[in-house]
């Protein structure tokens, strides 16, 4: 998260336990589609998690490189599995996992090789940093924001060019844009404009900003699956 270590474990006791009970409304509403998408908050959580751990490497004066405290280039690597890989996968799969009960053929066609595709794009991304762990830079900015500075061909076009950002935007909220159901619908818009609201004002620690403003964003996942229509399963 953007502020420091103690907010990141607060909202992570607050988005998993959230996440888990969201994931229990659904199955309880029997609405297996929505599991994935009920599961949202609580892998929040865990990234906010970590990334509370990197804010203590951090504080310690640690760098990614350093051979002594290993802590900041660990936890690292794990913010950045979600922020480049995970949600790559796991928002096409959630929104998948709802079309193929719902939507059209030619829907759940295009939804199937979203996920696919991003699976791929989303390992390729990442494996090269658990791979190599010191390519990661992270440091801190004026403000008290992390930036995680990458230095490789791939990560310079999502992290640099408008090209790659709107790539790596477009498999995360397009497949939620595309369903009929108007709530999850609502989620992708409101998605979308957490991504311009950090554009205009923290571009430069983008993927620790955005995904905090998410984390926030993925308590309306509760009242997704706790509806009324959704209860009357």
């Amino acid at each position: 998260m953007c502020f420091s270590a103690s907010a990141s474990f607060t909202a992570a006791a607050v988005l998993m336990p959230l996440g888990l009970y969201t994931h229990y409304l659904a199955s309880e509403a029997k609405r297996p589609g929505y599991r994935p998408l009920a599961l949202v908050p609580f892998f929040f959580g865990l990234q906010q998690f970590i990334e509370g751990f990197v804010w203590v490497g951090l504080g310690h004066g640690e760098t990614v490189a350093s051979p002594v405290e290993p802590l900041t280039s660990i936890t690292s690597v794990g913010f950045l599995f979600f922020a480049y890989c995970f949600w790559m996968i796991w928002i096409p799969w959630s929104a998948y996992s709802i079309g193929r009960h719902s939507e059209s053929e030619g829907v759940k066609r295009a939804l199937r090789w979203v996920w696919i595709i991003g699976s791929i794009l989303g390992i390729s991304f990442w494996l090269p940093l658990l791979i190599h762990p010191p390519l990661i830079q992270p440091g801190l900015v004026t403000g008290g924001r992390i930036v995680y500075n990458v230095n490789t061909i791939f990560h310079n076009f999502i992290n640099t060019e408008p090209i790659g950002e709107l790539i790596y935007w477009c498999w995360i909220v397009i497949p939620l844009l595309i369903l009929k159901d108007k709530a999850v619908k609502l989620f992708g818009a409101l998605i979308v404009l957490s991504i311009i609201l950090t554009l205009f004002t923290y571009s430069m620690a983008f993927n620790s900003v955005w995904c905090f403003y998410s984390a926030i964003l993925s308590i309306f996942v509760l009242w997704i699956v706790n509806r009324p229509e959704m209860r009357r399963a």
